[in-house]
């Protein structure tokens, strides 16, 4: 484990100097995420001027909705789509082999040696509004809400990353599924709105299928004090289940890869 995190500071590093080269891509990232973020409150602003609950969520437990929802969607840009975008090009030109060589494990190496920390600003900020949300709940934040949201976010990225890893790995058998991911993208978005306003097909879709409710809508159910301790171990277990078989399949699917020197 001291191994890998220690990894993990070099990839930051080597990341954040190749960041550092391109300071204009900085500010625009910087200036996009706010034009996402003013548009949403805005958004809720205009929604909310019309009733005070929605599916009984109030304005400030959407907020920190859609606070989670920016801090999901600042690590998906800064580590998820970067590494797993450059598998398919390296699949496709048969390059992986720089990747399956190196005497660490390969799954942990494809994922996590790029970290975009410009894209990272989504999830500071996501994080500023939780807390803005938090603080004009009438009951407030106690410790289990807290440790709740954090945890039911660790397990929804958990069940996240395992999910796109599944998605990347049919990239050993076929080459072109850019299409597939921009199926995950148009999905995402329904994230940042309460499960609960859904129909129940749409809910069983985002839950099960594409699991976007499992990483904005349960995080911040817990947060509001929706989660019992009973479903945060069930999520706990799905969680672990999932990065297994994401794992299992990905190992399988490297021993199908045909590299360039095959």
């Amino acid at each position: 484990m001291r191994e890998y995190l220690r990894l993990l500071g070099v990839f930051f590093r080597i990341s954040f100097q190749d960041d550092a080269a391109y300071r204009g891509e900085f500010w625009m990232r910087l200036l996009t995420t706010l034009y996402a973020l003013a548009a949403a409150v805005v958004g809720l602003w205009i929604l909310f001027s019309n009733t005070d609950a929605i599916a009984g969520w109030n304005i400030y437990e959407v907020l920190i909705l859609i606070g989670t929802f920016h801090v999901v969607g600042g690590v998906i840009r800064a580590v998820f789509a970067p590494n797993f975008q450059r598998i398919t090009e390296e699949v496709r030109e048969g390059t992986l082999d720089f990747v399956l060589t190196k005497p660490a494990n390969s799954q942990f190496l494809a994922s996590f040696r790029r970290i975009v920390a410009a894209a990272g600003l989504e999830s500071v900020m996501g994080l500023l509004i939780i807390g803005y949300g938090i603080s004009q709940l009438p009951e407030g934040s106690n410790l289990y809400t807290a440790f709740a949201f954090a945890f039911a976010l660790g397990c929804g990225l958990a069940v996240l990353y395992s999910f796109w890893l599944v998605l990347i790995t049919f990239v050993f058998w076929f080459v072109r599924i850019e299409n597939v991911t921009q199926i995950f993208w148009a999905l995402f978005d329904a994230g940042r709105y309460p499960l609960d306003i859904y129909p129940g097909w749409l809910r069983i879709v985002v839950t099960f299928v594409v699991p976007v409710a499992a990483i904005t809508t349960f995080p911040a159910q817990g947060l509001a004090g929706r989660l019992s301790p009973g479903s945060l171990a069930v999520y706990a277990l799905l969680a672990a289940l999932s990065l297994y078989a994401s794992s299992r399949f990905w190992q399988y699917g490297v021993r199908h890869y045909t590299s360039a020197s095959s």
